[in-house]
């Protein structure tokens, strides 16, 4: 997976930001302004996981921060709860499960093998409206939207279907845990039901009319470690 460091002025906490499927930085830069003047932790962007691992010298690096913090949306989810992280202090999934390919839990998957199948520019455009709706979360995001080819897009999605396919469900699990959740009840990417099915018992956060596409109606970080913090 792609590492970048949005914020690095050598605080004592990080937060450890995993982006969605066909993303870079673009997203990580954009959340992470509201924090740069007066934030008391430094930001590392996770993105593009046709591979899984996280540098050795990243690793080193995120080890010597007092805290670390995980902020995780979509796939991004999974992807963080697989990759091997120092340990984590706390934990918050932004509208995505540790089963992301699921009927029950996440994307159905003959929906999932459908977008894998067919995607190119024109699905691509489609996929943004499905993730975002119409108006002015759509705008929003094409401002901040990856500068990444579908078929490098498609790619990475492809990887993450073996990647997932390869693992079991309770694999990384164990030894990684979501403290807090936040769900947007128009998500037509990951539904809510699902989502509530797949985080029964875990601290919630649910708005109401926010689409799968989060940082229209959460701003910055700072609004998504305040949800946690209510």
């Amino acid at each position: 997976m792609n590492t970048d460091w949005i914020i690095r002025k050598g605080a004592c906490d990080a937060v450890l930001f995993f982006s969605g499927w066909g993303m870079d930085r673009r997203i990580a830069d954009h959340i992470a302004r509201t924090a740069r003047a007066e934030s008391e932790y430094d930001v590392v962007a996770f993105h593009d996981y046709r591979t899984g691992n996280i540098e050795a010298a990243t690793y080193d690096a995120l080890a010597g921060y007092r805290k670390r913090t995980v902020v995780a949306w979509s796939f991004g989810v999974w992807a963080a709860a697989h990759a091997k992280l120092p340990a984590v202090s706390y934990a918050i999934a932004v509208n995505g499960t540790l089963s992301p390919v699921c009927r029950e839990t996440g994307i159905d998957p003959a929906v999932f093998q459908a977008t894998l199948n067919t995607y190119n520019e024109e699905n691509r455009i489609r996929f943004n409206r499905r993730m975002c709706g119409d108006g002015e979360v759509l705008d929003h995001f094409i401002s901040v939207q990856p500068l990444r080819t579908p078929a490098c897009q498609k790619e990475e999605l492809a990887a993450f279907a073996g990647r997932i396919q390869s693992v079991l469900p309770e694999q990384g699990v164990e030894e990684f845990r979501y403290d807090h959740v936040i769900i947007g009840g128009r998500d037509m990417i990951f539904p809510a039901s699902r989502q509530f099915a797949a985080w029964k018992g875990c601290s919630q956060t649910v708005i109401a009319n926010m689409p799968h596409y989060p940082f229209f109606h959460l701003a910055g970080l700072e609004e998504v470690l305040e949800c946690s913090r209510e």
